[in-house]
C-alpha cells in the first residue's frame, strides 16, 4: 500500500490545529541540545517553542504537558527531552516523564538506571520519591518509564496514573510527559486526557499523510 509522506503544505489543508514551533533537524548524536549547546539555533527554537506554549498553559498550575506523534521517528522523544531541559533553565522545577511504556528510552540520554520508574510506581513496587532521578541540569529531573510492562494500556488506564500527576504537581512547576505515538498504540489517549496541553510533533518528509489523518480524527 502507498502511503504519501507529508509536506507542510499538505498539513495546513488537513486541520486548522495551530502549528506552535518549528524545529530545525538535527546532525548531532546526542538528543540534549539544549543542555550542550545552548545557543544553536535549535536551543533558540525550544526557547520560542517554550514561549508559545505559555499561551495556552498559562491558566494551569503546573501544567502537564504531552508529547506525542502520530508513528514512529518524527521527534518526539527529542521534543520532549529538549522542552523540559529549555523550561528548566529558567529556573523552574520540572520533570520529564518517559511514559512510552513500551519502548523506553529518556534515561539513556540523561545516563541514568530504568531499574525503577513509571511501571513499578504503577504497580505500587516503589515509592514516588524513588522514582525520581536528578540529572545534571539543577532544576530538571527524569522520571524513566521503568521496566516494560506485559500490559502497558491497561496500565495506563489505572487511576494510579492521575494520582502520579497529581504528586507531581505538587512538587514541580513544569510536567512533560513523553509518550508512545497517538496513532499506533492506544496508551496515548487516555494520558492525553488528562495533560493540560498535547503537542504533536510532525516530521515533514518523513510522517506519513494517512497516519496522521487517522490521528487527527
Amino acid at each position: 500500500v502507498f502511503s504519501k509522506k507529508l509536506k507542510e503544505d499538505d498539513l495546513r489543508k488537513m486541520t486548522s490545529l495551530p502549528v506552535i514551533g518549528h524545529i530545525p533537524r538535527s546532525y548531532e548524536s546526542s538528543n540534549t541540545i539544549v543542555i550542550k549547546s545552548p545557543d544553536s539555533t535549535i536551543s533558540e527554537a525550544f526557547r520560542q517553542l517554550r514561549s508559545r506554549i505559555q499561551f495556552f498553559t498559562k491558566e494551569a498550575r503546573s501544567p502537564i504537558i504531552l508529547v506525542t506523534s502520530s508513528m514512529p521517528g518524527e521527534g518526539k522523544t527529542f521534543t520532549s527531552i529538549n522542552l523540559a531541559s529549555a523550561y528548566s533553565l529558567l529556573g523552574k522545577k520540572t520533570v520529564l516523564v518517559g511514559f512510552d511504556l513500551r519502548k523506553p528510552k529518556i534515561f539513556q540520554d540523561f545516563n541514568l538506571r530504568n531499574e525503577k520508574g513509571v511501571s513499578t510506581w504503577l504497580i505500587g513496587q516503589d515509592k514516588i520519591q524513588d522514582i525520581i532521578q536528578p540529572t545534571t541540569l539543577e532544576n530538571l529531573s527524569v522520571i524513566s518509564a521503568g521496566p516494560i510492562p506485559p500490559n502497558p494500556s491497561e496500565l495506563t488506564a489505572l487511576d494510579k496514573t492521575q494520582e502520579l500527576f497529581r504528586l507531581l504537581k505538587e512538587k514541580f512547576d513544569f510536567i512533560i510527559v513523553d509518550t508512545s505515538p497517538l496513532g499506533v498504540v492506544s496508551d496515548t489517549v487516555y494520558l492525553s486526557s488528562v495533560a493540560d496541553m498535547c503537542i504533536l510533533v510532525i516530521r515533514p518528509g518523513h510522517t506519513l499523510k494517512d497516519m496522521l489523518e487517522l490521528t487527527l480524527n
